[in-house]
């Protein structure tokens, strides 16, 4: 029996992991729930999976009386004392942005397995993630359907005889279209494949989820830019591949559903014998794959981020960030999002060696910055 803590279990990730454990609970309990606040999802997690520990930002006296049984936890340092739990054995990590930092940091000194779906933990603080992983001796699993399948691919594979990695992309709302001049919210949320978070389908729609997954794949396989390419694949149903140095290509297939991936790192080293549902090829037909511009802003953006390291993705991730967030709000357009981003990199004091401290410093700062150029108030 696992013991799992889901940090974010109210969001996309969150729900479909408890599904996963709903299908299969003779061998997950689950230890913990967190979360930002969803009142009515969280009540129905936790009357259905009766954790011992509930983490939310805010204390809710209500909930107190509701499940007296329950040791309820608040603010950062609850966020942390949920995620180190004595019992806990795996630790899903969904929680948006950079939030969840330090508690990882915190899971990984304790031996806890890390199940990531938060890609920005990687993409800000890869160089102090991964190397303290490998010290710990502690594994760092890919949620994300890309990077889950690469993790797949490259299972048994010597790094020497790794030509490339691939990871596809649907190509988001407006690939193959003529995008209209003022592209509101809702039409850059209408994912023709996956159901996300508004903040994620955005990013997919400018390319610059694409851009942060080129980075953690750099971060997570220890591959140079080089060596991590792109491809449209409006299907989405080859996730991801590795191509190694005698021409042979290795390809992740399914069909486009997070519990498999989550199924998979929840399972592993195992396979679950559980199929959500099989690759109907006779309905698929085709599949097509189309390279990207590798000078597109978006795959330069990830570029210049693995080359220079420190401060550069810490400012690129959290003023796309900001950016998405004023462009949800009405205060951005759509096609002001890029441009926006590469204002406030170039206007930073880029600092190459950075600590934890300098993470947040740098993350608050770009989001003030990104504010004040749209001339929002501080």
């Amino acid at each position: 029996m696992k013991n799992i803590v889901i940090l974010g279990s109210t969001g996309t990730i969150g729900q479909n992991t408890l599904e996963v454990v709903r299908r299969d609970s003779g061998n997950f309990c689950i230890l913990g729930l967190a979360c930002h606040f969803r009142r009515d999802i969280l009540f129905g997690q936790i009357k259905e999976f009766h954790p011992k520990y509930v983490y939310t930002e805010k204390e809710d006296s209500s909930f107190e009386h509701d499940f007296p049984d329950i040791t309820f936890l608040y603010g950062d340092d609850g966020l942390e004392v949920i995620a180190t739990l004595k019992e806990a054995d795996i630790i899903i990590c969904a929680i948006p942005g950079i939030k969840a930092l330090k508690s990882v940091i915190s899971a990984i000194k304790k031996k806890k397995t890390i199940c990531l779906a938060t890609k920005e933990i990687l993409v800000v603080a890869g160089d102090i993630i991964m190397p303290l992983a490998e010290r710990e001796g502690v594994k760092v699993l890919p949620v994300d359907s890309e990077h889950n399948a690469l993790f797949q691919a490259l299972e048994g594979v010597e790094r020497k005889d790794i030509a490339k990695v691939y990871l596809t992309a649907s190509g988001g709302p407006f690939y193959g279209t003529k995008m209209k001049k003022d592209v509101s919210p809702e039409d850059a949320l209408a994912h023709p494949v996956w159901k996300m978070g508004k903040k994620i389908t955005v990013d997919s729609a400018t390319m610059l989820n694409k851009s942060f997954e080129v980075i953690e794949a750099h971060h997570l396989f220890s591959l140079p830019t080089e060596k991590i390419d792109v491809l449209i694949h409006p299907e989405a149903v080859v996730h991801g591949m590795v191509e190694l140095v005698d021409g042979t290509i290795k390809g992740i297939l399914s069909v486009p559903d997070m519990k498999i991936p989550i199924s998979f790192v929840l399972h592993y080293p195992c396979r679950s014998d559980h199929c959500w549902q099989h690759i109907d090829f006779d309905k698929i037909g085709k599949l097509h794959f189309y390279p990207v511009e590798r000078d597109a802003d978006w795959f330069l953006l990830a570029q210049q981020a693995i080359e220079k390291k420190g401060s550069f993705p810490v400012v690129f991730n959290s003023a796309n960030e900001e950016a998405v967030e004023l462009f949800l709000e009405g205060k951005v357009k759509f096609q002001e999002i890029i441009p926006l981003v590469k204002a406030v990199i170039g206007a930073h004091t880029y600092k190459r060696d950075i600590s934890l401290e300098d993470v947040f410093y740098f993350n608050n700062w770009a989001k003030e910055q990104t504010k004040e150029f749209v001339g929002v108030k501080k």
